[in-house]
C-alpha cells in the first residue's frame, strides 16, 4: 500500500507530496478549460481521437505502475494527462446544448411541457422560473425533447406553479443573446440557452410523482419562506430572514441587496460555509454530551453529518453549500476514526467532488467565491494573525476575526474583480459589524422557527430578530454612501491568473524575505501592465 501510494502521488514537489488530490483537480480543471476554449460540437474523429489517447494512457499507466518506483515521474505525467482528457469528456457529456434531442435541434413546437425546477423569482412585471422540458408539441404530436427554459410567467395568472409542478405551456422560446444579456455566458454554463414567456399555462400536481429529497427540501424551504413572511409581515426584514437562514434572495430590495454588496458583507445573505459552520457548530453544542458515552461518537459524528447534509438541501444545495458541507464531513468523519484533518486536502477533494457532479459549477461565481475564501482562511489567517497579538482578550477576538475576513478578502479579490468589477474598500469594518449581528441573527431565526406553535414566545423572537435585522441593514446602508466606499476596475482572465501568482510571491517573500519572489512580484506587475494596456488600444 504504501508502494502504491508512492507510485501515485511521491512527486519530489512538496506540494503535491502535502495535497496529493492536486495530481487530479489541477489536470482536471484544465480539461473543463480547454473545452470552453475549444467549445464546439464534437465531430467522430474528435470523439474516437480521444477515446483512443485515454485508452493508451490507461495501457501506460498499468505499464509504468509495474515497473515501480523507477518510472514514478511518467506515471504522474501520464495520470496527469487522462485526467485533463476526463475533465473535457466531463465537461462535453454536461453540454445539453450537443444533445440530439436538445429543443434548439427540435422543430419549434406550439405547446412545451416540462417540469418547474426552481422557485419562482419576482420581477418588475412577472414571475421568472426555470423549467426542464420533457415535450414538444408541434404537427399535431408530442415529441420527446430535453433543454432548460428560463419562463416567465404572467402576474395576473390565477394560479401560479410551484417547484416540482408539472406545466403545459404555449410559448415561443427564443435563444438567449449575449450582446443583450449580460447574464448569457453564466447561463450558458448553467445549460440554459432560451427563455420564453408563457402564454397559456395549465399545471399539473407534482403529488403523485413520488419521493423526492429535492422536493420534500424545497418543500420545507417554501414553509419557512411563508412562516418568516407572514410573521414579519412581508417587511423588508422578512426577505433578508429568508435569505440568511435558507438562501432564497426571492424579495430582497434591490436598494439593500446593493448596500450589502458595497460594504463586502453580501456573503452573509447567500446561504453558503459561514452558515454551514455555524449549524455544525450548533449541532456539536446540542449533542456534545453523546461523547461522554462510550460508543457515543458512533452516534454523535453519524448524526451532526446527516443534519448538516439535511440543511444544505433544505438551503437550496447550491455548490458553495455542498463543498462546506463536504468539508464538515471530512473534518467529522477524521474525528471520526481518530485521523488528523488536512484542511488543504479536504478543500481540494470537496472541489474534485463537486466537479465531478458538474464541471460548470467551475464557472459559478459564489462557487467561486467560497472556494478561495476557504483556502485564504486555511492558508493566510495564522500568519496574518501573528503579525499581532493582542494581551487583552476582546482586543484578541476581535483582530481574530479580522484576520480571517482580510486573509478571505485577499484571496477572493481577483475573482471579485474579475466577476464583478468591484472591491469594498470598507469591508473589514463592515464584516466586524454585521457578522456578530446575523450570526445571532442566525440562531434566533431557527428558534424562531421552532418555536412558531406557540405564540407568545414566537412574537418575543420575531420581534428581536426584526430588531436584529433593522439594525444589519441600518449600517450597510450608512456605509455603502461612505467616500470611496467602493473601488472599481474590471480585469480580464489572464490578468486573474497573473494577481493571483502575484498574491503567492507576496506571500513567499514577506514569509522569506528572499530577493526572487520579489523581483517576481516586479516583473509580473510590469506583464500586467502591458495587459492591460494591450486589451484597452
Amino acid at each position: 500500500m504504501a508502494k502504491t501510494a508512492h507510485i501515485v502521488f511521491g512527486h519530489s514537489w512538496p506540494l503535491l507530496r502535502k495535497v496529493p488530490v492536486l495530481r487530479f483537480l489541477v489536470p482536471f480543471i484544465a480539461g473543463v478549460l480547454l473545452h470552453s476554449i475549444r467549445n464546439s460540437e464534437p465531430d467522430d474523429f474528435a470523439v474516437y481521437g480521444s477515446l483512443f489517447l485515454q485508452v493508451v494512457a490507461w495501457l501506460g499507466l498499468m505499464t509504468f505502475y509495474k515497473t515501480g518506483f523507477k518510472h514514478r515521474h511518467h506515471f504522474g505525467i501520464l495520470l496527469g494527462w487522462l485526467f485533463l482528457m476526463q475533465g473535457c469528456l466531463f465537461a462535453q457529456l454536461h453540454t445539453e446544448l450537443f444533445r440530439p434531442l436538445h429543443i434548439s435541434r427540435c422543430e419549434r413546437g406550439e405547446w412545451y411541457s416540462g417540469e418547474l425546477v426552481s422557485t419562482l423569482r419576482e420581477k418588475p412585471k412577472s414571475w421568472r422560473g426555470l423549467v426542464q422540458v420533457h415535450a414538444v408539441y408541434s404537427n399535431g404530436k408530442w415529441r420527446s425533447a430535453e433543454g432548460r427554459v428560463m419562463c416567465y410567467f404572467r402576474k395576473k395568472e390565477a394560479t401560479l406553479p410551484v417547484f416540482g409542478d408539472y406545466l403545459t405551456m404555449r410559448m415561443s422560446p427564443e435563444q438567449i443573446d449575449p450582446e443583450t444579456s449580460p447574464a448569457a455566458a453564466l447561463y450558458a454554463h448553467r445549460q440554459i440557452y432560451h427563455r420564453g414567456f408563457v402564454q397559456q399555462l395549465e399545471i399539473h400536481s407534482a403529488q403523485s410523482a413520488g419521493f423526492s429529497i429535492t422536493g420534500m427540501a424545497a418543500h420545507c424551504r417554501l414553509r419557512i419562506t411563508s412562516l418568516f413572511m407572514e410573521q414579519m409581515h412581508e417587511s423588508k426584514e422578512a426577505a433578508i430572514a429568508i435569505a440568511l437562514l435558507v438562501g432564497e434572495e426571492i424579495a430582497i430590495d434591490d436598494e439593500i441587496n446593493a448596500a450589502y454588496a458595497a460594504t463586502g458583507t453580501l456573503h452573509v445573505l447567500s446561504v453558503s460555509g459561514m452558515h454551514v459552520g455555524l449549524i455544525f457548530f450548533l449541532l456539536s453544542f446540542i449533542f456534545r454530551p453523546l461523547l461522554k458515552w462510550e460508543y457515543g461518537k458512533h452516534i454523535y459524528y453519524p448524526t451532526i453529518m446527516l443534519l448538516v447534509w439535511v440543511y444544505a438541501f433544505v438551503a437550496g444545495a447550491a455548490p458553495s453549500i455542498v463543498r462546506a458541507a463536504m468539508m464538515c464531513s471530512f473534518f467529522l468523519t477524521a474525528k471520526w476514526i481518530d485521523r488528523k484533518n488536512q484542511g488543504f486536502g479536504a478543500l481540494g477533494a470537496s472541489l474534485f467532488i463537486i466537479l465531478l457532479i458538474n464541471p460548470f459549477n467551475l464557472y459559478e461565481p459564489g462557487m467561486q467565491l467560497s472556494f478561495f475564501a476557504v483556502l485564504g482562511i486555511i492558508w493566510l489567517q495564522r500568519p496574518i494573525f501573528r503579525w499581532w497579538v493582542p494581551k487583552n482578550i476582546i482586543v484578541y477576538k476581535l483582530w481574530e476575526m479580522t484576520s480571517v475576513s482580510i486573509a478571505a478578502q485577499v484571496l477572493t479579490l481577483p475573482v471579485s474583480l474579475f466577476n464583478f468589477g468591484q472591491f469594498p474598500n470598507y469591508f473589514i469594518l463592515a464584516n466586524m459589524l454585521v457578522i456578530p449581528i446575523t450570526t445571532a441573527c442566525i440562531y434566533s431565526l431557527i428558534a424562531q422557527v421552532m418555536f412558531s406553535p406557540i405564540e407568545k414566545l414566537s412574537e418575543y423572537i420575531t420581534e428581536l430578530n426584526t430588531w436584529l435585522l433593522q439594525i444589519s441593514n441600518a449600517i450597510v446602508m450608512e456605509m455603502k454612501d461612505w467616500p470611496g466606499a467602493l473601488s472599481y476596475w474590471k480585469i480580464h482572465f489572464w490578468e486573474t491568473v497573473l494577481l493571483y501568482v502575484v498574491i503567492i510571491d507576496a506571500e513567499a517573500w514577506l514569509r522569506t524575505k528572499k530577493f526572487m519572489p520579489f523581483a517576481r512580484i516586479l516583473v509580473l506587475m510590469i506583464l500586467m501592465t502591458v495587459i492591460r494596456l494591450f486589451l484597452t488600444v
